[in-house]
């Protein structure tokens, strides 16, 4: 009986196991209709990265990237095409051709369950309508990729009921319909539709989801009103997010009773009052983030008693003092931000309940020193003090204690120290705004991002940047030593940091010329050399510098001529201050990104060369990208710090030697907003074709040899707020219209034959009348006409001098009448015949 039960349970055994091997090594092959219609899907999308290389009749799809299939039936079950890169003008058809045409050539996918599609943000879906047929779906993610056209998405989705989860995270979608009031959503576990463009208030779908939902994230709208307590119908909610939107009114007490809530985001709305302390309820939760420009109060020290707690954030304009309770059991906790007005309480000797690996106490009271029990975190990777107030530290202790740490942050703060014989070890180390002292400190290559400006570091650059490195490469990308006391040369060993991407030395005593090995940064992406002693020609050739968008030269002794070997990419240029001279190079012409150009205060001569209009970024032409560039600008007569995100396009050519007349071209550069020419020897007329800079809030031509009539189409700039065309040799009138009379007189002086408001000066009745008639516009073509009627004037009134004969005193009245009406008519005529020469001079 043992023997044969043995024998059972060896077949038993053996049977268990061929149906194994057989389940995971001999399945079916791939369903040939599927196989068709992902060929298809694969023909209608642009795979420039080669993702879907594997995608072809040599392989069983089942084998593709992307694909598995059913293990008994072949069918498609699942398609993952997460962040491949894919690209489609065109998919919705080509969906509807290969995933839901019901016929004898293609399947329509019955069986797939999985569709994720998201994170490809260059394929295109004006509907979701293909989406019907997939009966079996329960899972699809289509993050990023736009869907704003599709007004009807929810309906769309409601037509599976089978979904388990729905990621539709960025795609552009406009209408959460808050009206509904179901959507058969029975078997919804998780819902993502953050980032989009929603601007109502909740809609009342939501609070009819299936009892499993356990996953909403409503985060990066624009949502508005107050949370409803219908929330509490989801008892089963795990995860809410409604962070970034504008919801108001307080933080709602009954949150509390979300036991099994886990991660509850709030951070960036409009919330009022204080911050309940239910919250404290809250004993699942493992992350919680708060924060409203509106709160008020201390944070409750219920949130102590939140055991699970893994990660808090608060931020905004909360107050208060800080003591032990708030920290008692948060044992768990391993990333605590208090980003607001907070001071503590805590006994010196006090030892925290965790060990974080991030912490930031930005904008608390947390100085005037680093507090001991900050030296008790042993496991951080990320430090950020900055804007707390600390104004001293034990420096042997505080950078041995950094030494360690990923990411520091001091920024803004008053901390005195020499960092002479300082060595930083820090991946990212943000130190500006102190009051450091001494040489640059030592700096590992394990440093990325270094940032030390506005402080009063002193001496030499090369001690810390050309002590030979060792043979692994240097990870720096970005180098801030901007607003320092720094002198000697600029050192000529950066073959040392070529990774290099950010480069600020602006705004310190550096001199010397500019060293051969700064060639070798290629890769630069902004550099900034201003307001400091260099001199010599610049002469290196930056022409490969593919991806350099900024470059300041200005305020140093920079000479010969201007710089001509730039990149395409060049977006700001600013080298102004200097001893440039000779003329502006073509060169300059052909950097069609240029949106601020500035070579105003050297020696420039000749004219303003008419190839201008070819810099198309200032004539509307869009950019593909735009760094944040923070920069001083001469703006509207006076120097401003201006952080430019892309909107500002300038052009300064003034305080220069520059002559001849203004192209015309000039006026091309519709997207231009300050026009600065003043200081030079420009003369001629302003072309009309002026009035076309829609945009142009600032005009300053002063100090030039303009002269003629102020063209009328300048009245047409709508948007100037500031406009200098003093100390030229303009005449007549100033155009009328609002937008010119309502410049003070400073405008226009130095220009003696000006007249008109809001010049003291008035246009005499003869100067008006003749600008009443060049206002015609058929002016020039009615001369004959206009001669004709005055010979005929001259004849009429002599034709009555028979009559006045024998009248003396109408004699004499008549007599002063007439020299005045002869003295009108000779000037006028005469002006008309010399106006006449000219126009047949230059038709011939």
């Amino acid at each position: 009986m043992v023997c044969f039960t043995l024998q059972i349970s060896v077949v038993l055994l053996l049977l268990l196991y061929a149906m194994t091997f057989h389940k995971g090594i001999c399945s079916t092959s791939c369903n040939a209709k599927d196989q068709s219609a992902l060929l298809i899907f694969k023909r209608g999308v642009v795979d420039r990265s080669n993702m879907l290389s594997s995608w072809s009749n040599e392989e069983d799809c089942c084998a593709w990237k992307g694909v598995q299939c059913d293990n008994m039936t072949g069918r498609v079950t699942r398609l993952d095409l997460n962040q491949e890169n894919l690209e489609g003008l065109s998919l919705p058809s080509t969906l509807n051709q290969s995933l839901v045409t019901p016929s004898d050539t293609h399947a329509n996918f019955s069986s797939l369950k999985y569709l994720d599609l998201s994170f490809n943000e260059d394929l295109h879906l004006d509907n979701l309508q293909w989406l019907s047929q997939l009966s079996s779906l329960k899972y699809l993610n289509l993050s990023l990729i736009s869907l704003e056209n599709e007004t009807n998405w929810l309906q769309t989705m409601a037509m599976h009921p089978s979904l388990l989860e729905l990621r539709l995270a960025s795609c552009h979608l406009k209408n959460i319909s808050p009206s509904v009031k179901f959507v058969n959503f029975t078997s919804l576990v998780t819902l993502d539709l953050s980032g989009n463009y929603f601007d109502s208030e909740l809609p009342y779908w939501i609070f009819n989801l299936s009892n499993d939902i356990s996953h909403i994230d409503l985060s990066f709208n624009t949502i508005q009103g107050q949370i409803p307590k219908s929330l509490l119908n989801l008892q089963n909610l795990k995860y809410l997010g409604l962070d970034n939107n504008e919801f108001t009114g307080p933080i709602p007490d009954w949150l509390g009773e979300h036991q099994h809530l886990q991660h509850l985001g709030l951070i960036e709305n409009m919330f009022s009052g204080s911050i309940p302390s239910s919250l404290g309820n809250l004993t699942s939760l493992n992350q919680l983030t708060v924060s409203s420009d509106l709160l008020s109060g201390n944070l409750p020290n219920t949130i102590g008693q939140l055991f699970n707690l893994r990660r808090l954030y608060i931020g905004g304009s909360l107050s208060g003092v800080l003591s032990e309770k708030h920290f008692s059991k948060l044992f768990n906790l391993e990333s605590l931000a208090l980003n607001s007005n907070f001071a503590f309480d805590l006994d010196p000797n006090w030892i925290p309940p965790f060990q974080l690996h991030e912490i930031s106490l930005r904008n608390t009271t947390l100085g005037p020193t680093i507090p001991e029990w900050l030296y008790t975190q042993r496991t951080l990777d990320i430090l950020d003090i900055s804007y707390s107030g600390i104004s001293s530290i034990n420096a042997d202790r505080f950078w041995s204690f950094v030494s360690n740490i990923g990411a520091i942050l001091l920024s803004h703060n008053a901390i005195s120290a020499d960092l002479t014989n300082v060595t930083l070890n820090s991946g990212y180390i943000f130190m500006s705004h102190n009051n450091f002292t001494g040489g640059i400190p030592r700096i590992s290559t394990n440093v990325s991002i270094f940032d030390i400006s506005s402080n009063s570091l002193s001496g030499p650059i090369s001690p810390s940047l050309c002590p030979k490195l060792g043979r692994e490469k240097s990870l720096l990308s970005y180098m801030d030593l901007s607003y320092n006391l720094l002198t000697g040369v600029v050192p000529d060993c950066w073959e040392n940091w070529r990774g290099l991407l950010f480069l600020f030395l602006n705004s310190n005593k550096l001199g010397g010329e500019i060293p051969p090995s700064m060639g070798l940064l290629d890769g630069l992406i902004e550099m900034d050399l201003q307001k400091n002693n260099l001199f010599g020609k610049f002469s290196l050739d930056m022409s490969n510098f593919t991806s350099l968008v900024f470059i300041n030269l200005g305020e140093n002794n920079f000479s010969g001529v201007l710089p001509t070997k730039m990149p395409k990419s060049m977006q700001v240029m600013i080298l102004r201050s200097n001893q440039f001279a000779g003329k502006i190079p073509p060169e300059t012409c052909s950097l069609p990104s240029l949106s601020q150009l500035d070579l105003s205060q050297n020696k420039l001569s000749g004219s303003i060369p008419p190839c201008v209009y070819n810099i198309t970024r200032m004539d509307g032409a869009r950019a593909a990208s735009h760094f944040q560039f923070s920069l001083d600008l001469f703006w509207k007569g006076r120097e401003l710090r201006y952080e430019d995100t892309g909107l500002l396009k300038n052009l300064d050519f003034s305080t220069n030697n520059l002559s001849g007349e203004i192209p015309p071209e000039l006026f091309s550069l519709t997207e231009v907003l300050f026009l600065n020419l003043s200081r030079n020897n420009l003369m001629g007329k302003i072309p009309s074709k002026i009035g076309g800079m829609k945009n142009l809030e600032s005009l300053d031509l002063s100090n030039n040899h303009l002269s003629g009539e102020i063209p009328a189409a300048i009245s047409n700039l709508s948007f100037l707020s500031f406009l200098n065309l003093s100390y030229n040799d303009f005449t007549g009138q100033i155009p009328l219209g609002t937008q010119l009379q309502s410049f003070e007189a400073w405008s226009y002086a130095g220009n003696p034959k000006l007249c008109g408001l809001p010049l003291t000066k008035n246009c005499s009745k003869e100067e008006n009348y003749d600008k009443a008639k060049q206002g015609g516009a058929n002016e020039s073509q009615n001369t004959s006409l206009y001669l004709g009627m005055g010979v005929g004037f001259v004849v009429g009134l002599w034709g009555l001098w028979g009559s006045l004969v024998l009248n003396r005193a109408w004699r004499h009245k008549y007599f002063r009448l007439l020299d005045r009406i002869l003295d009108w008519i000779y000037v006028f005529v005469a002006l008309k015949i010399n106006k006449f020469g000219e126009l047949r001079a230059s038709s011939r």
